[in-house]
């Protein structure tokens, strides 16, 4: 009986293992400085049980191994059982265990832990396992293959400069597939059986290492006669590197809450509305949405089995505005809103629509807070053709949307780019397929043309002058002028944020002593050297 795919399975993670150990073994290794090299081990345990057994491991690293353990028995009796020469057991395998250890002190050395992975091919029958393991074997033979990783733990001793002893034990965990057969030397296959099986490891091994156990020995300088004695070492300070450390500009409260509400702006990127501008892709755009037809604002509202749920936006537009009305440091410098309509209607009626719809926010947000007319800058955008053609576009890079297919959707832009009139454009998108394809476009995109209500706050700020003056101390200690720097901070003691700056320059202060105190050794070793030859 040959179980393949477990066999073909252990063979080619032994073959990587092997490759792994192979590249391993080439690449120089300047960080394990004791003890390093290759070792060959046997597990006694497996002598005894008369089975041949090898084990090689590399290190590769101060901590880390690589080791390859292999046994193989060819012949059938286990001679340590086989007192009962009518009826002897029946025992042959082939076992391939790659693995990697930790050491924690250093490779070779004391306790350690691993991770292995075994691959063993047996055939088994009448051994008594201890612990009642393998109950199956007693009265039947097994023969196949067991495949599966497993955990473990022992502890090195060396016993001499080549000699090692190690103790381990763990258990792996992985699946079985075998023949059962009707006796220990032949019979009829009786089953397959397969299933999770548990395999313990136990070994006490000898091993042997290639290169002998050496330790540095720490460079001495020769005892001077008489009193002379060398400098006390000072090491060499590592080079000044300020780091970079610039201070945020204070923008008062509407600086602090901008990163939080992207729909706050400095006043600096005020981009006035135009009709070109696709207002659904702008960062931090708010919304409130309308029903059909209509320019009355409300908080919320369904519609055609779609719920709208204008309150939290209509919240955060009022606790934006709010809280930097209350600021001295900052202020609120336009809010700008534009009124949408969808395309379906008439060109009029729907321009009407976006002019209230604006209006209509405007006009909540001074009902709730004093912002005056002259802050608002209020757009009816009229019909959203733009908005429209952008949403087409993006299905049709999608591959199709809305229950329409992408020639579908590239007909809807050619009517849009070719009809330069709007009220035209609107009867041929009618028009198509019968108005199937208007019919979709109307459930899925029209509705949220309606959004009326993009908003944008911009904001003016009074400028951080001690930011800048910090940030110039730090800018001069960075080209290495730290007196410029201690100058500049000392007019900005106070601010909290000086900190930085302080802190670097007695960083720098340390620098230079303990590169003095560095340069002092160097001369008197210079001078300890002289005296030595002169000796």
């Amino acid at each position: 009986m040959v179980n393949w795919p477990l066999r073909k399975g252990g063979l080619l993670l032994i073959g990587l293992a092997l490759n792994f150990i192979a590249y391993a073994a080439s690449e120089p290794r300047d960080t394990v400085k004791r003890w390093q090299g290759m070792s060959l081990r046997t597990n006694l345990l497996w002598d005894a049980a008369a089975e041949p057994n090898i084990g090689l491991e590399f290190p590769v690293g101060k901590h880390v191994s690589l080791g390859l353990n292999a046994g193989i028995k060819t012949w059938p009796r286990w001679l340590a059982w086989d007192w009962d020469k009518e009826n002897p057991t029946h025992w042959r395998n082939l076992t391939m265990v790659p693995e990697a250890r930790y050491y924690f002190d250093q490779v070779y050395d004391g306790w350690f832990v691993g991770a292995d992975f075994l691959y063993t091919h047996f055939n088994v029958g009448k051994v008594k396992f201890p612990f009642g393991l393998y109950p199956e074997v007693r009265d039947y033979r097994m023969q196949g293959d067991f495949m599966g990783p497993g955990l473990f733990g022992g502890y090195s001793w060396w016993l001499g400069q080549h000699w090692r002893l190690e103790a381990e034990a763990g258990v792996a965990v992985g699946y079985y597939k075998a023949g059962k057969f009707e006796c220990e030397h032949c019979g009829s296959q009786i089953g397959e059986p397969a299933g999770v099986a548990l395999v313990p490891k136990i070994g006490v091994n000898i091993a042997y290492n290639v290169r002998r156990r050496t330790e540095e020995t720490p460079e001495v300088i020769p005892p001077m006669p008489d009193t002379l004695l060398p400098p006390v070492v000072v090491p060499e300070p590592a080079p000044f590197e300020p780091a970079s450390f610039k201070v945020e500009e204070w923008k008062g409260v509407a600086g602090e809450l901008a990163p939080k509400h992207p729909v706050l702006r400095p006043s600096s990127e005020y981009t006035p509305y135009t009709p070109d501008r696709i207002l659904r892709k702008e960062e931090g755009a708010l919304y409130v949405f309308y029903e059909l037809d209509k320019a009355d604002l409300k908080r919320g509202f369904s519609e055609s089995g779609l719920s709208r749920d204008n309150g939290p936006v209509l919240d955060e537009i009022i606790d934006i505005t709010a809280g930097i009305l209350k600021d001295t440091t900052s202020s609120v410098s336009c809010i700008q809103i534009v009124g949408l309509a969808s395309i379906d209607g008439s060109v009029l009626r729907n321009q009407s629509l976006a002019d209230n719809r604006a209006r209509a926010l405007q006009a909540y947000i001074q009902d709730r807070i004093p912002v005056t007319d002259a802050l608002f800058e209020t757009v009816g955008g009229g019909e959203a053709w733009t908005e429209f053609r952008d949403a087409v576009n993006d299905m049709v890079l999608a591959g199709g949307g809305a229950g329409l297919t992408v020639t579908q959707l590239q007909k809807v832009l050619d009517i849009i780019d070719g009809e330069p009139n709007p009220d035209l454009r609107e009867s041929r998108l009618k028009a198509l397929e019968n108005g199937a394809v208007y019919q979709q476009l109307k459930r899925h995109v029209l509705a949220d043309l309606r959004n009326s209500g993009y908003i944008r706050v911009y904001f003016d700020y009074v400028p951080d002058e001690n930011a800048r003056i910090i940030n110039s101390a730090i800018d001069a200690i960075e080209v290495g002028e730290m007196d410029k720097a201690r100058e500049i901070a000392a007019t900005v003691k106070d601010d909290p944020r000086a900190s930085v700056v302080l802190e670097c320059l007695e960083a720098y202060e340390r620098h230079c002593r303990q590169e003095e105190a560095y340069q002092k050794y160097l001369k008197e070793l210079e001078e300890y050297n002289n005296l030595i030859i002169n000796k």
